[in-house]
């Protein structure tokens, strides 16, 4: 058998954990990819308005893979095993391998292979349980993506780009892209809430209390009329002491953390660490081909056929070994399930050490807090008191059981405060009080987690791909990072404004929204790739349609 895998270190281990080992060959992603016919390549000539409907092959991306491929199949005389990624990216890999076998062989016959990690015995069930076909919503949902996008972003691309030429010799290219585009919407909209804030002034009494021993501050509600907030004061300050109005002890559970999926994966490690969520997820694919960690693209959040006793068992030979309960578990489910890909979780050991290390001990920490911890309990306290007939409230919580914030301390709140229970009636002495002055504040410039979750929200983009935007806006020159914030360029707020004006589709979510909807219908086979490709680009065509009249753009051009 030859076997086809994605990545170099996936075909080594396939080989190291098959018996006899087969021949392995590795490519590195897809190596053809999809691109318009010669005569619409030049971009002087052709109207970009043309390419909605312009032919599109399949085009040699990588040579080199290309060829020792070719090699490969013309010189064995086997069965073709295909080993990509399970997903629909790698599908599609895969596709283009059972294209090129049968350009060259003709007649050939092809197993799928399957798994979610590289541990050499999830390999081994892998290799015993070959498909006889590949998935074809997978493959044809993956097609339609990379059609679509090719289109779309190269029509309204070269339309900006050659526009925008024509006054200002300093543009070499102006990129749009409809996940791109409204990531950098996001960024823009919180930008323009920051610039338009308008402070206002508002006023708090203020007091600390002694509770038995405990400072304990109490506020009044917020004031908006200064002379208002001075009466309470002196009132207030006249007090000889706070009588207790009220007091409320509640218990609040927090639930331990569901299974690691993707998008929780980046959204929690982009606030943890000072890097992007690219390296972030380049980093996880690594430990995944080298079979520390289950395949890192998932959007499943619940456990199915998952042997958590053995995972636990190998977790026990980890520096995490006192947080392990072999004995006894009961994971926490969430429910979403893609069909393809359990929740992150670790397959192997690994030395926590470096940026790798720090991935891993996270993931590991995520699993054990989701297994075999317990939830956290609080107990939240709310304090009414009276001061001269001031009324003034304090509210806090503090820890009644860790549970898995022993394990997974990353977030664990802050600032808690345990206070005496007090009866209604009880005198607190009054340590302090004071009236403070106040303003209103904007809110902060978005985080890179901010932009992720507002992208899984609206569903821009996938869970492989989401993290590629906000780095990709930052390259552009669309947005530039401060620290760990992103904030819109001139640049980008320019292009923006522009984009709006003629329609504010061009920029919200919601449009590319509906095309993720459409491609879930490809992949379930309610739609042929055709009659979806058609049925999206019809908007976007219009809204093009719109933007070149804005821009005045149309002639010019021989094709």
């Amino acid at each position: 058998m030859l076997v086809v895998a994605e990545k170099g270190s996936v075909a080594r281990s396939i080989k190291a954990a098959i018996r006899p080992p087969p021949r392995a060959l590795a490519l590195s992603g897809h190596f053809l990819g999809l691109n318009f016919s010669e005569e619409y390549k030049i971009w002087t000539k052709v109207n970009p308005k043309r390419l909605f409907q312009a032919p599109i092959r399949w085009v040699v991306k990588d040579k080199k893979r290309y060829w020792n491929l070719i090699k490969a199949l013309k010189e064995e005389e086997a069965t073709l095993v295909i080993a990509t990624d399970n997903d629909p990216e790698g599908e599609l890999i895969a596709y283009e391998v059972l294209n090129l076998a049968e350009n060259i062989l003709g007649d050939f016959s092809y197993k799928r292979m399957r798994f979610n990690s590289t541990t050499y015995s999830e390999l081994r069930q892998g290799w015993l349980n070959l498909e006889d076909e590949l998935n074809w919503g997978w493959v044809w949902k993956a097609l339609f993506r990379h059609k679509f996008d090719l289109i779309t972003g190269a029509a309204y691309t070269r339309l900006l780009t050659l526009s925008a030429q024509k006054t200002r010799k300093d543009i070499k290219l102006v990129s749009w892209g409809s996940c791109q585009t409204p990531t950098l919407w996001f960024v823009f909209q919180r930008d323009m809430t920051i610039k338009n804030f308008k402070p206002e002034k508002y006023y708090v009494v203020e007091a600390i209390l002694n509770v038995e021993g405990v400072r304990v501050k109490v506020t009044s509600n917020v004031i908006k009329e200064k002379h208002e907030a001075s009466g309470l004061y002196e009132k207030a300050n006249k007090a000889p002491f706070a009588v207790v109005e009220e007091f409320n002890l509640a218990e609040e559970v927090q639930l331990r953390p569901l299974p690691t999926d993707t998008d929780i994966m980046l959204q929690e490690l982009t606030k943890l660490l000072p890097v992007s969520g690219v390296r972030i997820m380049r980093v996880a694919e690594s430990l995944y081909a080298d079979g520390y960690i289950s395949y890192p693209r998932t959007q499943t959040n619940m456990w199915i056929k998952i042997d958590h006793k053995s995972i636990l068992n190998m977790m026990v030979k980890t520096h995490l070994s006192n947080y392990v309960r072999t004995g006894a578990f009961r994971p926490r489910n969430g429910k979403k399930n893609d069909g393809a890909h359990p929740p992150i979780h670790p397959t192997k050991p690994h030395l926590a050490e470096g940026l790798k290390g720090k991935i891993w001990d996270y993931l590991a920490r995520r699993y054990l807090a989701n297994v075999v911890a317990e939830d956290a309990i609080f107990k939240r306290w709310s304090l009414r008191v009276d001061l001269n007939g001031a009324i003034l409230n304090g509210t806090n919580r503090y820890l009644v059981q860790a549970g898995f914030y022993q394990v997974l301390p990353f977030f664990k709140p802050s600032k808690l405060q345990e206070i005496p229970e007090v009866v209604p009636g009880t005198k607190l002495q009054v340590e302090k009080i004071d009236l403070m002055e106040k303003e209103t504040l904007p809110p902060p410039h978005l985080l890179e987690s901010n932009l992720l979750r507002m992208m899984e929200r609206y569903h821009i983009g996938t869970d492989a791909t989401r993290q590629l935007y906000p780095t990709l806006i930052v390259k552009r020159g669309y947005a530039v990072r401060r620290g760990k914030y992103f904030e819109v360029s001139d640049f980008g707020e320019e292009l923006i404004n522009l984009l709006k004006n003629v329609d504010a589709r061009l920029v919200t979510p919601e449009t590319r929204a509906h095309v993720e909807e459409v491609m879930g219908e490809v992949e379930r086979k309610e739609k042929t790739v055709d009659d979806a490709l058609q049925e999206s680009l019809k908007t976007y065509k219009q809204l093009y349609l719109k933007l070149q009249s804005e821009l005045s753009f149309e002639n010019g051009f021989s094709v």
